[in-house]
């Protein structure tokens, strides 16, 4: 198990002062979400070539179908290149493509062609099968106090800006 810090975390000090490097919340959670690609996302994403960028844009373009590169980027929250060199590659595979808005003479869409869709279908099974493996690591619940602690940092982070 990981070292914890929250005994740095229950008396941070006055603006911090007794805050480590390590004790940052942000690098604790940065941290994790690497722990946990590698655990429990990599594996499939390398068996059908995609990293996670391409993965989640196709897994947004199944949710939220058709959009502008605008419309993608705020619901992936992706930054601007990252997404850009995602798409371009899914187009690239012909797992996505791009079409004229009828509404917009300047504009276009991006769509998931079938054949990103059936890539999607593919993999989603075992995307599943590894998040339950890490949810069962905690207990019911730890994953109600979870959900609402992220939820809470969530709101907080984009209040801020």
């Amino acid at each position: 198990m990981a070292k914890s810090s929250v005994k740095n975390w229950i008396k941070p000090g006055l603006d911090g002062a007794n805050l480590e490097v390590d004790d940052f919340l942000s690098k604790r959670i940065a941290n994790l979400s690497a722990l946990l690609l590698r655990a429990s996302t990599r594996r499939y994403l390398l068996e059908h070539e995609l990293s996670l960028p391409e993965w989640r844009m196709l897994t947004i373009l199944v949710r939220f179908g058709s959009g502008t590169t605008r419309a993608l980027r705020d619901a992936s929250r992706m930054d601007k290149g990252q997404m850009s060199r995602a798409l371009l590659a899914l187009e690239k595979r012909k797992l996505v493509q791009r079409t004229r808005d009828e509404t917009h003479e300047l504009r276009q869409l991006l769509e998931l062609t079938d054949k990103g869709l059936q890539l999607y279908q593919r993999i989603m099974p075992n995307a599943r099968r590894a998040q339950v493996a890490l949810l069962k690591q905690l207990t019911v619940d730890e994953r109600k106090v979870l959900d609402i602690a992220i939820n809470k940092l969530s709101a907080a982070a984009e209040a801020e800006g």
